[in-house]
Protein backbone atom coordinates (compact mmCIF):
# COMPACT_ATOMS: atom_id res chain seq x y z
CA UNK A 1 0.00 0.00 0.00
CA UNK A 2 1.50 3.17 -1.21
CA UNK A 3 0.81 5.73 1.76
CA UNK A 4 -0.18 8.55 -0.44
CA UNK A 5 -3.11 6.55 -1.36
CA UNK A 6 -4.23 7.46 1.57
CA UNK A 7 -4.03 11.07 1.23
CA UNK A 8 -6.79 13.00 0.25
CA UNK A 9 -6.69 15.32 -2.88
CA UNK A 10 -7.58 19.19 -2.59
CA UNK A 11 -8.11 22.04 -5.12
CA UNK A 12 -5.19 24.10 -4.40
CA UNK A 13 -5.56 27.67 -5.55
CA UNK A 14 -3.12 28.62 -8.50
CA UNK A 15 -5.06 31.83 -10.22
CA UNK A 16 -8.05 33.51 -10.28
CA UNK A 17 -9.28 30.85 -13.00
CA UNK A 18 -7.10 27.99 -12.29
CA UNK A 19 -6.72 25.19 -9.40
CA UNK A 20 -4.93 21.98 -9.49
CA UNK A 21 -5.47 18.83 -7.90
CA UNK A 22 -2.98 17.79 -5.31
CA UNK A 23 -2.15 15.50 -2.54
CA UNK A 24 -3.23 17.40 0.66
CA UNK A 25 0.23 16.73 2.51
CA UNK A 26 -1.18 17.90 6.14
CA UNK A 27 -2.74 14.76 6.36
CA UNK A 28 0.78 13.33 7.43
CA UNK A 29 0.33 15.18 11.01
CA UNK A 30 -2.89 12.79 11.56
CA UNK A 31 -0.52 9.84 10.09
CA UNK A 32 2.56 10.50 12.15
CA UNK A 33 0.66 10.80 15.20
CA UNK A 34 -1.59 7.68 14.74
CA UNK A 35 1.82 5.69 13.80
CA UNK A 36 3.81 7.07 16.78
CA UNK A 37 1.57 5.67 19.20
CA UNK A 38 2.91 2.36 18.38
CA UNK A 39 6.78 3.22 18.14
CA UNK A 40 7.65 2.63 22.00
CA UNK A 41 5.56 -0.47 22.78
CA UNK A 42 5.04 -2.18 19.72
CA UNK A 43 8.46 -2.05 18.00
CA UNK A 44 11.84 -3.71 17.64
CA UNK A 45 15.38 -1.82 17.40
CA UNK A 46 17.14 -2.95 14.59
CA UNK A 47 20.59 -1.37 13.23
CA UNK A 48 20.75 -1.06 9.27
CA UNK A 49 23.27 -2.48 7.08
CA UNK A 50 25.60 -0.58 5.46
CA UNK A 51 23.99 0.62 2.42
CA UNK A 52 20.96 -1.09 3.06
CA UNK A 53 17.48 0.95 2.16
CA UNK A 54 13.82 1.63 3.74
CA UNK A 55 12.49 -0.44 1.03
CA UNK A 56 14.61 -3.51 1.72
CA UNK A 57 14.37 -3.26 5.10
CA UNK A 58 10.39 -3.46 4.25
CA UNK A 59 10.90 -5.96 1.89
CA UNK A 60 12.76 -8.42 4.72
CA UNK A 61 10.13 -7.40 7.50
CA UNK A 62 6.65 -7.29 6.00
CA UNK A 63 7.45 -9.36 2.79
CA UNK A 64 6.86 -6.39 0.35
CA UNK A 65 8.93 -2.71 -0.59
CA UNK A 66 5.60 -1.17 -0.18
CA UNK A 67 6.10 0.20 3.66
CA UNK A 68 9.21 2.17 3.14
CA UNK A 69 7.17 4.56 3.91
CA UNK A 70 6.53 3.36 7.74
CA UNK A 71 10.20 2.31 8.52
CA UNK A 72 10.95 5.89 7.63
CA UNK A 73 8.03 7.71 9.22
CA UNK A 74 8.08 5.42 12.68
CA UNK A 75 12.03 7.10 12.92
CA UNK A 76 11.49 10.31 11.83
CA UNK A 77 13.50 10.21 8.64
CA UNK A 78 11.96 12.92 6.45
CA UNK A 79 15.05 13.07 3.84
CA UNK A 80 16.79 10.21 2.62
CA UNK A 81 19.65 12.25 1.94
CA UNK A 82 20.21 13.67 5.13
CA UNK A 83 18.18 11.80 7.61
CA UNK A 84 18.10 8.04 6.81
CA UNK A 85 22.47 6.68 7.15
CA UNK A 86 24.83 6.75 4.42
CA UNK A 87 26.88 3.83 2.97
CA UNK A 88 30.20 3.80 3.87
CA UNK A 89 31.14 4.77 0.02
CA UNK A 90 28.61 7.52 0.30
CA UNK A 91 29.70 8.65 3.84
CA UNK A 92 33.34 9.13 2.43
CA UNK A 93 32.49 10.83 -0.48
CA UNK A 94 30.18 13.18 2.01
CA UNK A 95 33.37 14.02 4.43
CA UNK A 96 35.44 14.48 1.19
CA UNK A 97 33.47 16.83 -0.20
CA UNK A 98 32.40 18.53 3.21
CA UNK A 99 36.40 19.17 4.45
CA UNK A 100 38.13 18.66 1.24
CA UNK A 101 39.65 15.39 1.96
CA UNK A 102 38.54 12.23 4.13
CA UNK A 103 42.80 12.60 5.13
CA UNK A 104 41.80 16.56 6.07
CA UNK A 105 39.06 15.74 8.09
CA UNK A 106 41.07 12.84 9.90
CA UNK A 107 43.21 15.92 10.87
CA UNK A 108 40.65 18.24 11.97
CA UNK A 109 39.12 18.05 15.60
CA UNK A 110 35.65 19.22 17.25
CA UNK A 111 36.29 20.22 20.60
CA UNK A 112 33.80 19.30 23.98
CA UNK A 113 33.91 20.45 27.38
CA UNK A 114 32.95 17.44 30.26
CA UNK A 115 29.48 18.29 29.71
CA UNK A 116 29.50 17.80 26.13
CA UNK A 117 28.93 20.50 24.65
CA UNK A 118 31.05 21.72 21.81
CA UNK A 119 33.89 24.47 21.87
CA UNK A 120 36.51 26.44 20.57
CA UNK A 121 40.39 25.44 20.69
CA UNK A 122 40.70 28.24 23.16
CA UNK A 123 38.58 27.19 25.22
CA UNK A 124 39.37 23.26 24.75
CA UNK A 125 43.03 24.36 25.64
CA UNK A 126 42.01 26.38 29.16
CA UNK A 127 40.54 23.29 30.63
CA UNK A 128 42.29 20.51 32.29
CA UNK A 129 42.43 17.04 30.56
CA UNK A 130 39.66 15.17 32.48
CA UNK A 131 37.39 18.22 31.56
CA UNK A 132 37.39 18.37 27.64
CA UNK A 133 37.77 15.58 25.02
CA UNK A 134 38.16 15.89 21.01
CA UNK A 135 37.09 14.28 17.97
CA UNK A 136 38.45 14.33 14.34
CA UNK A 137 35.64 15.55 12.20
CA UNK A 138 35.67 12.25 10.43
CA UNK A 139 34.97 10.70 13.75
CA UNK A 140 32.37 13.25 14.30
CA UNK A 141 30.35 12.02 10.82
CA UNK A 142 31.30 8.47 11.56
CA UNK A 143 29.68 9.05 14.71
CA UNK A 144 26.70 11.01 13.34
CA UNK A 145 26.24 8.24 10.45
CA UNK A 146 26.25 5.51 13.18
CA UNK A 147 23.62 6.70 15.23
CA UNK A 148 21.34 6.90 12.43
CA UNK A 149 21.55 3.33 11.77
CA UNK A 150 19.72 2.62 15.06
CA UNK A 151 16.40 2.83 14.42
CA UNK A 152 12.96 1.08 15.32
CA UNK A 153 10.84 -1.55 13.17
CA UNK A 154 7.16 -1.89 13.70
CA UNK A 155 6.59 -5.45 14.31
CA UNK A 156 4.86 -7.68 11.20
CA UNK A 157 2.13 -8.69 12.96
CA UNK A 158 0.70 -5.06 13.44
CA UNK A 159 0.92 -4.10 9.77
CA UNK A 160 -2.96 -5.07 9.40
CA UNK A 161 -4.11 -3.75 12.02
CA UNK A 162 -2.30 -0.20 11.34
CA UNK A 163 -3.59 -0.66 6.94
CA UNK A 164 -7.01 -1.12 8.85
CA UNK A 165 -6.67 1.82 11.11
CA UNK A 166 -5.24 4.18 8.64
CA UNK A 167 -7.95 3.34 6.23
CA UNK A 168 -10.90 4.58 8.18
CA UNK A 169 -9.36 7.16 10.54
CA UNK A 170 -7.16 9.12 7.77
CA UNK A 171 -8.53 8.67 4.28
CA UNK A 172 -11.32 11.16 2.78
CA UNK A 173 -13.19 10.17 0.04
CA UNK A 174 -11.35 11.41 -3.15
CA UNK A 175 -12.96 12.70 -5.67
Amino acid sequence: MSIYNLYPRIDYKISDYDSLRAIDITTSIKIKTFIKQYRGILSTPYVVKDGERPDQISSRFYGTPDYDWLVMLVNDVYSIYDDWPKSSITLSNYVAEKYGSVGAAQISYKYYNSYGDEIDLTSYNTLSESARTRESLFEYEFRKNLNKSKIKIIKPELIPLIDSALKTNVTVAVR
